[in-house]
């Protein structure tokens, strides 16, 4: 069984191109789910489906949902937000209800649930709650963090990745069994500082085994994979071109073989990560066997597997259900499986696509949820956080 990976979302409300706010991967990336102007969307990613929505009200900014179940969180978007947009709303569907807010005095950039734990990312601070109690047990201070990265592991270890103080570097927290738990050791274990890039991080993975994590910079020429209370120095060097760009994701497979990255030039790109036998390597320069006397570039490894898509936002992540195949969500709502020979290196192979935009739904006939959130009251407090139980 497979315990989950990064959710990796693309926050897309400072420049919508249509009513698609916010877009996120669960933690296994058997579902993903939407905010929009006006609600929320849950898809199964494979084979894709709209399960349910709920859109009618108020725009939902951030959302994010834990694993296949009832329970999601999201804050206010859009052009009439529901909730305040420094507010995590925390919501069962099942009983369509407010179980929950978390107040902040900034604005959410990001939610990470795993099934003790819930992680708000603000654009300097990292805060983790117990889920059953909704107490805080610690906060983090992080360098400027717009995106508001940051990764959970989703199995038995406990383990949080952010941007840390110093620029360029990512910060690991690790946690004790059970962490988030009343009756649990609200101690951390330990830390780690990795110095990834001289450029701020734009991008981090973390693999379900909590052994590896993947980083990017600003720069988005460069990809580091490194080995968790590794040695400091990365695991493999990998390309993605030559020019700058902005990588808006990075994902570990199930089994972290191989690595997907996404970016701004809208190419979605698979790396070996580990190979053997018959298996495809990444691409290397034939001058690497002078790379000690050359630029860093020509000691560096190519991706051996790339698609094109027509957006130039888009986030990628391995599909649970079928080995070498990737799941690919654009912010104009195109929804892209394709695949990859494990064995063969070259450009990846469409299998499905389907249109997931307003515009496109519209007439689907499916069997899908409408009911509608029940109102709030906007917050008006500037506590920095408190939790109060929905009625």
């Amino acid at each position: 069984t497979v315990v989950g990976f990064t959710a990796w979302n693309m926050d897309l409300q400072a420049n919508p191109v249509n009513e698609i706010l916010y877009i996120n991967f669960n933690q296994d990336n058997t579902c993903f789910v939407c905010g929009t102007q006006s609600g929320f969307r849950v898809y199964s990613t494979d084979p894709f489906n709209l399960t349910f929505r709920r859109e009618d009200g108020g725009g939902l900014g951030v959302v994010c949902m834990l694993f296949r179940t009832n329970i999601l969180a999201f804050t206010g978007g859009g052009e009439n937000p529901r909730f305040q947009p420094q507010n995590v709303v925390i919501w069962d569907d099942r009983n369509t209800r407010i179980m929950a807010e978390l107040r902040f005095k900034s604005a959410v950039r990001s939610v990470q649930f795993r099934r003790d734990l819930v992680v708000v990312a603000t654009s300097n601070k990292v805060w983790v709650y117990s889920f059953k109690t909704l107490s805080l047990l610690h906060s983090i201070e992080t360098s400027d963090n717009p995106k508001g990265l940051c990764c959970l592991s989703t199995g038995e270890r406990v383990l949080l990745l952010c941007p840390g103080m110093q620029k360029g570097s990512v910060l690991a927290t690790f946690y004790p069994t059970g962490f988030g738990d009343p009756a649990a050791s609200v101690e951390k274990e330990g830390s780690q500082i990795i110095s990834a890039h001289d450029s701020p991080v734009a991008a981090m993975a973390l693999d379900s085994n909590c052994s590896m994590i993947a980083t990017a910079s600003e720069k988005g020429t460069i990809v580091r994979v490194y080995e968790i209370q590794g040695d400091g120095k990365p695991k493999k060097e990998l390309r993605r071109g030559a020019d700058r760009a902005e990588i808006h994701s990075l994902a570990f497979s199930p089994t972290g073989e191989y690595l997907v990255a996404s970016s701004d030039k809208g190419t979605v790109h698979v790396f070996a990560i580990r190979s053997g036998g018959m298996d495809a390597t990444n691409s290397k320069s034939s001058l690497q066997r002078l790379s000690s006397v050359l630029p860093d570039y020509f000691s560096s490894e190519w991706s051996f597997a790339q698609f094109r898509v027509h957006d130039i936002r888009s986030i990628a992540a391995c599909s649970v259900q079928h080995p070498h195949t990737v799941i690919v969500l654009c912010a104009n709502g195109s929804y892209y499986k394709v695949r990859f020979d494990p064995h063969s290196s070259g450009e990846m192979t469409r299998e499905d696509y389907y249109q997931f935009d307003d515009k496109s739904i519209q007439g689907e006939g499916r069997s899908t949820s409408t009911t509608a959130l029940p109102q709030m009251p906007s917050s008006g407090g500037d506590e920095v956080v408190s939790s109060e139980t929905g009625s």
